[in-house]
């Protein structure tokens, strides 16, 4: 498949690409694109994919078959072969999509691929309706050499910590089952994680977490410090731990040689709000709506 450059700086407004996710702006053009299909013919992962810390295998893979590729309009369906399946359509073009539309292919590729949920994504330099479809505001923190700033002293390394408050890491999990620190708690519990975890302690109960922390080359080379799971206890917001844990993680970063992040929050959310606080640049929108 041989994307045309003028077409896709044509309908290419965030830097987000199937499978991959949030890229690097400056990666960003048909290279990727092709990378990413010929990867799917072949069944192979790419050196620089993040989903390399937690699998051999690539557990999404793009329709190359069902690609639209117009002068206006790029769409390139995917299928997720966790749990039950889900085909994503991710669609780029410089307005709205017509969800409708959209939502009715979702539907007959979900049947003819045997997935039982799917879902149409388009991306946006302005915040999407609140009432039409779920955004993400995506985000890059690139690292200064004031970032090597120490952790809070309410911050400790997870398995640092007196077995009696790493168990406290459980309860944890559970009251914030939105923010995946529950499937982080298991990798931990059973030694299969990549890099450190900062908890935020008082009195010996771990109040909030985040990690693993790792570090990894993009697809030019530059180490890129990739995403963490990252939760408050409900009990606890407001208090400035989220705010100590993510200082606590630029730093790590940032003695590790990372040159930049990539990251993602929901709109409203309050990582959306630390992370726009921090002085992080906003790369655009992602909007999504189920099929």
């Amino acid at each position: 498949m041989r994307f045309r450059p003028s077409w896709l700086r044509r309908v290419l407004q965030v830097p987000v690409v199937p499978t991959l996710g949030l890229v690097h702006p400056d990666t960003l053009g048909p290279e990727i694109f092709e990378e990413v299909v010929a990867a799917a013919r072949t069944g192979q992962m790419l050196p620089f994919d993040k989903e390399r810390r937690w699998s051999a295998t690539k557990s999404e893979t793009v329709l190359v078959g069902e690609i639209v590729h117009r002068p206006d309009l790029t769409i390139i369906p995917t299928l997720n072969h966790r749990g039950t399946g889900m085909i994503k359509i991710h669609v780029y073009g410089p307005a709205e999509p017509d969800t409708t539309a959209l939502r009715a292919a979702t539907h007959r590729w979900c049947a003819g691929y045997g997935a039982a949920t799917g879902r149409v994504i388009w991306f946006t330099p302005e915040p999407p309706p609140t009432d039409t479809a779920t955004g993400t505001r995506a985000l890059i923190k690139t690292f200064a050499q004031e970032d090597r700033s120490g952790a809070a002293e309410r911050i400790r390394e997870l398995d640092a910590c007196p077995p009696s408050t790493q168990d406290t890491f459980v309860q944890l999990a559970q009251q914030v089952p939105e923010t995946g620190l529950g499937f982080l708690c298991r990798r931990w519990r059973e030694g299969r994680v990549d890099g450190p975890i900062f908890a935020a302690v008082d009195d010996g109960v771990v109040l909030g977490a985040i990690g693993p922390l790792a570090v990894m080359p993009d697809r030019d080379g530059a180490a890129v410090l990739l995403p963490q799971y990252f939760g408050v206890a409900p009990g606890h917001r407001g208090r400035g731990h989220g705010r100590a844990l993510w200082r606590a993680a630029m730093a790590w970063g940032a003695w590790h040689g990372a040159h930049y992040q990539l990251l993602q929050a929901a709109a409203g959310g309050p990582s959306e709000s630390l992370f726009c606080s921090e002085g992080l640049t906003t790369l655009g929108f992602t909007c999504a709506v189920a099929a």
